[in-house]
């Protein structure tokens, strides 16, 4: 005697219904994942667009530095060509004041009138530029640290 194997065949209906779930469990999977990269993405681009944000704001800050370094200097050469202009005023009235003196006592007395003014101006002048190189130094470090300050937040932020 021979021995016959009986095949248990499902029912149709059943194999389809376990296709049906395998498709719609596959299907389902797909779209996680879709929806996953698609987070994923939109996380990218929002931290992208934060990093060119944070460089544009940081070229800025470099810009307004530059453009108040510049002034600064611009100023500060202004004021020099100013007191050169009134240094040789001084210089020619004192001259002339000198050239028609009525006596060598009174030539002496123009000249050293004239110095001792010059050198007032020129402690005065002094002052004035300790006080700007002063400011414009107090300026920057606080520049500087506000924008520390910022880009340490932002990457606090960041990481």
């Amino acid at each position: 005697m021979t021995a016959t194997k009986k095949t248990v065949r499902k029912p149709a209906a059943k194999r389809v219904e376990a296709e049906a779930q395998v498709s719609e469990t596959a299907n389902k999977t797909i779209e996680t994942a879709r929806e996953y990269a698609h987070r994923a993405a939109e996380a990218v681009l929002e931290r992208a667009t934060s990093l060119h944000v944070g460089a544009e704001k940081a070229t800025a800050t470099i810009e307004t530095a530059a453009v108040d370094s510049v002034e600064s200097l611009a100023k500060a050469s202004r004021e020099i060509q100013n007191a050169m202009f009134d240094d040789a005023k001084a210089a020619i009235a004192a001259f002339e004041k000198t050239v028609s003196a009525k006596s060598v006592g009174d030539a002496f007395r123009v000249q050293a009138d004239y110095y001792r003014a010059q050198f007032d101006v020129n402690v005065s002048r002094a002052k004035t530029v300790g006080a700007l190189v002063a400011q414009a130094a107090q300026d920057g470090v606080k520049r500087a640290q506000d924008n520390f300050a910022g880009l340490a937040a932002k990457f606090g932020k960041a990481a």
